[in-house]
């Protein structure tokens, strides 16, 4: 970025901090937990609208889009953040700072996101900044939990043929993602024959094959370079004490860096289960949400970009791999990263805070990221 461009960037994030601040207090108070983001989602199609973006709209996924002078090439990056967030229980958001600190359920995961890359589109418009490719920005639905990418899926297989890569706007300003963990989630139901405690003592029970199952699956050995891991992450079923259990229902997560040790770990629970589907126990496995892994793509422009920019601020500089809206374009050979505008802590808990201190230096690195090359 030229001198006198850069001078700019950064008096206009200096001068509008505390519109930054409140976009992000804003965000946070409107609840989005993932399947349920219209209401945040038209939320920002008005304040896009009000800064008459021209062109914005809402997508069929429910993605609100903003397609910034793409009459100027025929390929250009895509700028996303995630608007869902974890909180399904949670109503009423009240927002509050002490001192430096700002403290609100989703503030960090990814209501300071969102607010950023708001921000960066009202600095394209208010310093007239006349870039030499177009931009897709996208504020996308469906990161979180089970939402399986939803909102990214779209973004991506929709425009794919026009995209030079991908910067989801996610995490913390400090740790940059280029690989993506892949997943698998499965739900487990067992059914047994169950009965009375006493009277049909020796019934099959559906508790004591999960419990079964559960422990053959936590016995498997999975390396930690690429990591791989796995986890039973709820589990129900079961009537009273005195009831030999009908029907369990459990949730595993398999995660892994590479799509060789995914299939392999998935190979293992999908054997522990066809060993223990009897007459006695029926088992039924269905897929809840699958996200690839990374495909090919190790070298990239962008990756040096933000390598030189750290460098240049005399900033140590880490890469590494983590489920993020990265992950359907890193898995179809589109180049992508996901890093975030602030630093944060207990992300995804009631107690999610954001340090405000670091909001200026996240800006600055984000529209560096972005006026690179001018």
């Amino acid at each position: 970025m030229n001198k006198p461009l850069e001078l700019a960037v950064q008096k206009f994030i200096t001068d509008h901090k505390k519109d930054l601040v409140q976009l992000i207090i804003d965000i946070s108070t409107i609840p989005s937990p993932t399947g349920s983001e219209q209401k945040k989602a038209e939320w920002i199609l008005e304040k896009l609208n009000s800064w008459e973006a021209e062109g914005a709209y809402i997508d069929e996924a429910g993605n609100v889009i903003y397609p910034y002078h793409l009459e100027k090439s025929d390929t250009f990056p895509l700028y996303n953040a995630h608007i869902d967030t974890v909180f399904n229980n949670v109503t009423t958001i009240e927002p509050k700072i002490d001192g430096h600190t700002l403290y609100a359920p989703s503030c960090g995961d990814n209501s300071s996101s969102v607010a950023g890359l708001l921000f960066l589109i009202r600095m394209l418009h208010t310093l007239k900044i006349n870039l030499p490719t177009g931009i897709l920005f996208a504020f996308n639905v469906g990161e979180e939990g089970l939402g399986n990418l939803k909102g990214s899926r779209y973004l991506v297989h929709t425009w794919k043929e026009h995209l030079s890569e991908m910067i989801a706007v996610d995490g913390s300003c400090n740790q940059f993602v280029n690989l993506a963990v892949g997943s698998r989630r499965y739900t487990i139901s067992i059914t047994a024959e169950g009965g009375h405690s006493w009277e049909k003592f020796g019934n099959s029970n559906a508790i004591a094959a999960a419990s079964s199952i559960i422990c053959q699956l936590y016995m498997q050995q999975v390396p930690t370079v690429p990591k791989t891991t796995y986890n039973v992450g709820t589990i129900c079923g079961g009537s009273t004490v005195n009831s030999i259990a009908e029907q369990v229902e459990f949730t595993v997560d398999l995660r892994s860096e590479s799509k060789d040790e995914l299939e392999r770990i998935d190979k293992h629970l999908t054997t522990i289960l066809q060993k223990a589907d009897t007459e006695k126990i029926q088992i039924k496995q269905t897929l809840i949400g699958e996200r690839p892994c990374s495909q090919g793509i190790t070298q990239s422009e962008i990756y040096d970009r933000i390598a030189a920019i750290r460098e240049n601020n005399h900033q140590p500089m880490k890469f590494h791999a983590a489920s993020t809206d990265a992950n359907i374009p890193l898995s179809m050979g589109i180049p992508a990263i996901s890093f975030g505008i602030c630093e944060g802590s207990r992300a995804h808990s009631i107690y999610e805070s954001i340090d405000l201190d670091t909001l200026e230096a996240g800006m600055n690195q984000l529209a560096a990221f972005l006026l690179f090359h001018m």
